[in-house]
């Protein structure tokens, strides 16, 4: 018998974590807080090419498109940064696009289109996690865990992780802290 339903999901190891976070009630709301921003930073360590920041900022920076120019294939193009991957890049060049209707500009743009694309990410993982403990432990649990997951990511740090972003890159190896003290241990 498994150890819960966060051992057979099918997604990354990262967001196999913020699930057992969620589904055991042994862990507190804050470690599941603390476990959403680094499985965000290494999807998007995944999904987003290195050149795909600088090019997203050109397009972001353009204060008047060219005449002449094809603004569709300038998508496509970014689109194509990160095929294969996955679909974060996808989102983001269209919270980009978004953001550019809306009259935003330059970093205000591409912070706009980091946060929709992250926040539409997380988002979407957290129904296929619900979605996968309603199968494998029943309705109950299913709410607890959409409670937990959903009180949490309205905590989660996301402003500070779409910064990180925009000043460095995402870590490939960022993981929630660890509680190695004899203090660190469940609250009573």
């Amino acid at each position: 018998m498994s150890d819960g339903p966060y051992r057979t999901l099918k997604m990354r190891q990262q967001w196999k974590r913020v699930l057992q976070r969620a589904y055991q009630r042994a862990f507190d709301s804050q470690d599941v807080v603390e476990s959403i921003c680094p499985a965000l930073e290494r999807d998007c360590a995944w999904e987003i090419t290195k050149d795909f920041m600088p090019a997203l900022r050109d397009y972001c920076d353009e204060k008047e498109p060219d005449l002449f120019e094809d603004r569709n294939a300038r998508i496509d193009e970014l689109k194509q940064m990160g095929a294969g991957r996955g679909t974060l890049v996808a989102v983001i060049v269209d919270c980009a696009q978004e953001a550019l209707r809306q009259g935003k500009r330059g970093d205000a743009a591409v912070a706009q289109a980091l946060q929709g694309g992250l926040t539409d990410r997380l988002g979407r993982n957290s129904l296929q996690m619900e979605e996968h403990v309603l199968r494998e432990s029943g309705e109950r649990k299913a709410r607890e865990v959409r409670a937990r997951l959903a009180s949490s990511m309205a905590q989660a740090p996301v402003a500070n992780l779409v910064q990180k972003l925009m000043t460095g890159g995402p870590s490939s190896t960022a993981a929630p802290p660890k509680h190695t003290g004899l203090e660190d241990g469940v609250g009573l």
